[in-house]
């Protein structure tokens, strides 16, 4: 199975319409990638609900406008998507 980090790392080559499933928020953290409808297959791995593809893409493009257009590395995604994920807000600006 892949990490947190693996599946953002690959964020891009995803499917927007598809959501990630974890079993945690570090980035060691177990992850699954499963298309719309896929709950009850993550769910009987022991993973819940982390965040759909698209909105973590939006996480992301959101964190690179508020730097200037900054490029993020896979730790500043991390820490993007793994902030709204738990906060339902924009990481904010230091």
């Amino acid at each position: 199975m892949q990490t947190l980090r693996d599946v953002v790392g690959a964020l891009d080559a995803l499917d927007e319409e598809a959501v990630i499933y974890t079993d945690g928020t570090s980035p060691a953290a177990q992850a699954v990638v499963m298309p719309e409808g896929g709950a009850a297959e993550a769910k009987a791995a022991g993973l819940r609900y982390f965040l759909e593809v698209a909105l973590a893409r939006d996480a992301v493009d959101v964190w690179s406008a508020w730097r200037d257009g900054a490029e993020a590395t896979v730790d500043d995604k991390l820490m993007a998507i793994s902030y709204y994920a738990t906060n339902d807000a924009y990481l904010p600006v230091e």
